[in-house]
Formats: C-alpha cells, sequence, structure tokens
C-alpha cells in the first residue's frame, strides 16, 4: 500500500471517530398554549392575538431531556420602565412532568445587556455543543424594527425552575406548562436555558433565534428601503421626461 492510500485511510478513520464521538445539543424552542398563540416564523415566534400574559413553553430536540435547572430569561427592551420582577406559575414541572411550579424572574444585572452573547452576559458556561450562543442582534433587530426603535438592548429578567424535563417538539404539551402573571411590553422576549450537566459541572443547552417568544404590539409601517428610494426616484425623473418630450412633440395650437 503507498503512502498516499495509507494517509486518506487514517483520515477517514479519524473523521469517522470524531464524527463518534460528537453530540450536537440541539436548542430550545417556544411554544404558546390555551388562550395564548404563537408561531415559529423563521426569524422569532410572536405572539398573534392581544392575550398578554401569556400561557407559553419550551420543548427541546430531541427530546425529552432531563435538566438540573431550567432557566426563563425574559428580555425587556432597555428604554421601558421596569417592574420589580414578573410572577410564574406552571404545571407539569419537575423531572416526571407532575409538578406545580412557581418562581418569581428577577432582575438580573442592573446593567442591560447592550452587546456579546447572551449566555456569556448571564455567565452560563460552558454551552452545550452547537447550542445557539444568542448574539444581541438575533432579536434586537426584530425588536427595532417592529415595536421599540429606540431599544439599544435589553434588561434580564430572569427565574430558575429547578430540575424539570422538556418535551420532544411533537410532545411539547405534555411538558412544564408556564403562565406569566403580568403583561410583558411590546418588543420582549423570551427565552430558556436548560442545565443537561451538574450544578457543579453544567451543559447549557439556549433556545433557537427563531424559538424565542416575542411579545409585540403590532408592525408599524415599513419605511422603504435606500435602494428602492433609488429606483423611485429614477422612475419618476423618466416619467417627467416623457411627458416633456410629448408636450414639444405636441403641435401648437392657434
Amino acid at each position: 500500500m503507498n503512502l498516499t492510500a495509507m494517509v486518506g485511510i487514517t483520515a477517514l478513520i479519524w473523521s469517522a471517530a470524531a464524527s463518534a464521538q460528537t453530540a450536537v445539543d440541539d436548542p430550545l424552542h417556544g411554544f404558546c398554549y390555551g388562550t395564548s398563540a404563537c408561531s415559529d416564523n423563521g426569524t422569532v415566534t410572536p405572539v398573534t392575538g392581544s392575550t398578554n400574559p401569556l400561557n407559553f413553553g419550551f420543548s427541546i430536540s430531541p427530546g425529552p431531556q432531563t435538566g438540573s435547572q431550567y432557566l426563563i430569561d425574559i428580555l425587556v427592551p432597555n428604554n421601558e420602565a421596569l417592574p420589580a420582577s414578573y410572577g410564574i406559575t406552571g404545571t407539569q414541572g419537575g423531572v416526571a412532568n407532575n409538578a406545580a411550579l412557581s418562581g418569581t424572574a428577577n432582575l438580573f444585572s442592573a446593567t442591560a445587556w447592550t452587546g456579546g452573547n447572551l449566555y456569556t452576559y448571564l455567565g452560563l458556561s460552558p454551552l452545550g455543543n452547537g447550542a445557539p450562543k444568542n448574539p444581541l442582534d438575533a432579536w434586537l433587530t426584530y425588536t427595532q424594527g417592529h415595536d421599540d426603535p429606540g431599544a439599544t438592548g435589553y434588561f434580564v429578567f430572569q427565574v430558575d425552575l429547578g430540575a424539570n424535563q422538556l418535551m420532544a417538539n411533537s410532545n411539547e404539551a405534555n411538558g412544564p406548562l408556564l403562565q406569566l402573571a403580568a403583561a410583558l411590553d411590546p418588543g420582549s422576549v423570551i427565552t430558556g436555558f436548560l442545565n443537561t450537566g451538574t450544578i457543579d459541572q453544567p451543559n447549557w443547552i439556549s433556545t433557537a433565534q427563531s424559538g424565542g417568544i416575542y411579545v409585540g404590539g403590532g408592525s408599524p409601517p415599513s419605511l422603504p428601503e435606500p435602494g428602492m428610494l433609488t429606483l423611485m426616484g429614477t422612475a419618476l425623473a423618466l416619467f417627467m421626461g416623457r411627458r416633456l418630450l410629448t408636450r414639444r412633440a405636441l403641435p401648437m395650437m392657434h
């Protein structure tokens, strides 16, 4: 066997071994239930209708998966007046999905999250392999474009609901079902984290960008893009030029 063939076979063996040892942790996905409705639009999961406060939860893929800690993080635009806290209750909680849940989401920091990744801001490390890092623009661009153009970041309210089992996406309604006690400001986002490790040796799974539950107050009329304004100006100039030529071509009336 020549050297080239041996190198190729060795590379294949190492590649196969690496693939076998690499487990990708898929993210959480928000959902609504009961009188609340929300659906993933590919960018966020906006709440439809006017139900606020919400009935919501998070699923995980693949599932079910049990975590030693289940965090709910509420992102509130940093130019809004802040409440002292947010109360959260729930059912079907715990590792057997048969316990009641209750907790208070308190302000994580007096300094708003205005840059970098959410898990870094929250000090949640290490992040599971393949779990989204949730950079600020994952949600802020949507908040600015739909409900709160003045926001430059978010204040974060967090609650730890303890050990819980999250269900697969197709079986989400059998997992923890949560309820907010108070309405959220338009432009807010709800995310979740599940620690599939231990408190001493954590392994955090984050929320997919499109799985963040977005609370809006309605979409304002969109402004034309700069390129569209240029096209409109060009079209108007052509139209006016054609009218001028047409008027010059008409015979003069006596």
